[in-house]
């Protein structure tokens, strides 16, 4: 799955989309393609939203999922190439390829990547510009891929500062205009919610009035919006009581026990996650100097996990050598001789993890072959008329 994202407030996606569609059918063959479909945007339902673990914060931001039919070449060097080939194909374009099967999806909780770098604090601004300069050092580690910044604070927005001098003369406060932009904007759901119960079936219905977007189409438009109150006559426009200017702001907005985040994500590939995350850590430790005052880093997603399953194994096998030593005790009526047994441990945990790097299918074959000599001799035992193995088999 690829989550391609273009500047944010745009509104070329859909044709952005399809040429990346074309850009994927060049380099994937044709025939090994069963199905490409693309989703663009925003979920509709919220239930959708909460179930999405894409990422995506606004129209800009769409998934593309590409099934392969069988018989491909290998997932992992179709991906590697669209990494490649994609970003200098749409420079103004942002890409990501997300786990596509079950388990990395549950090993990631829901997030679209395996690490997931927080950076916590109240100054929205100065976390940003550290995030950025955190996000070129991560680049530089080998094994990075797909590193971005989710939040993204160059969304195109309009700021509508009311003259509120200007709006006493006509007889309009804050709220009038607030309500009057939000019923024109977002519909009139939100302010006065107006439900219609249908006799025929007894199922009530939302009625939302709402000004069709087609007619919001520029600034003029929006400055002739009408402002209406319950006691006002002929109602004003909007440009007649404020001014309306251009700004940025916040794409999405994160935060993590109220305090506001901005959030890196990215992929290992080609390394396994232990080294990529031991180089973030190392990454993290020499810009430490240059976290904004009162703000945190922490490495989390996968990682995490990862971290706590190892810890988890540790203390396990230290208690197991603690049990098996006390029940050795038990045994021999020694605290040395058991000790002396014990101490082999090291050595053979050693020839384990040996055997393992020299032979990563050991195991594998092993309990391969030992199976297929139990059932080649039950066979034989059974041409003998042995019951016992008639029943295993």
């Amino acid at each position: 799955m690829s989550a391609p994202r273009s500047a944010p407030g745009s509104r070329k996606a859909p044709i952005q989309f399809a040429d990346v569609q074309k850009s994927i059918r060049r380099i994937i063959p044709p025939g090994e393609i069963d199905t490409l479909a693309d989703n663009i945007g925003m979920p509709i339902s919220g239930i959708n939203m909460t179930y999405n673990n894409t990422g995506v914060i606004g129209p800009q931001d769409g998934d593309i999922q590409i099934k392969l039919k069988e018989g491909h070449r290998p997932t992992a060097d179709y991906v590697q190439t669209l990494r490649e080939q994609l970003p200098r194909t749409f420079p103004g374009m942002t890409f990501a390829f997300l786990p596509a099967d079950i388990v990395s999806q549950i090993l990631n909780f829901g997030a679209p990547a395996p690490i997931d770098l927080q950076v916590r604090g109240a100054d929205v601004n100065a976390n940003f510009v550290y995030a950025n300069k955190l996000l070129s050092r991560l680049r530089r580690i080998p094994g990075i891929a797909d590193a971005r910044i989710q939040q993204s604070p160059s969304n195109p927005t309009f700021n509508i500062d009311v003259d509120r001098t200007r709006a006493q003369y006509v007889g309009l406060t804050e709220r009038d205009v607030t309500n009057s932009l939000v019923v024109n904007l977002a519909g009139s759901g939100q302010v006065a919610p107006t439900y219609y119960l249908n006799p025929d079936n007894g199922v009530s219905y939302s009625i939302v009035m709402q000004t069709p977007q087609y007619q919001i189409d520029s600034l003029s438009a929006l400055e002739g919006l009408p402002i209406t109150a319950g006691n006002a006559g002929t109602p004003p426009i909007l440009g007649g009581i404020a001014d309306i200017t251009r700004s940025t702001s916040s794409a999405v907005v994160s935060q993590y026990d109220i305090q506001p985040m901005v959030q890196i994500y990215a992929t290992p590939q080609g390394r396994d996650l232990g080294a990529v995350a031991a180089d973030v850590k190392a990454v993290i430790a020499d810009t430490a100097k240059e976290v904004p005052k009162g703000s945190s880093v922490v490495l989390l997603g996968q990682v995490q996990t990862m971290n706590n399953a190892f810890s988890g194994l540790l203390f396990g096998l230290l208690a197991a050598i603690v049990l098996i030593y006390l029940l050795i005790v038990v045994n021999f009526q020694s605290w040395s001789d058991p000790f002396v047994i014990i101490t082999a441990l090291p050595a053979a945990l050693a020839g384990i993890v040996w055997t393992l790097f020299a032979d990563p299918d050991h195991l594998v074959g092993s309990g391969a072959d030992r199976r297929d000599h139990v059932h080649g001799g039950c066979h034989r035992q059974q041409r003998a008329g042995d019951l016992l193995c008639q029943g295993a088999l």
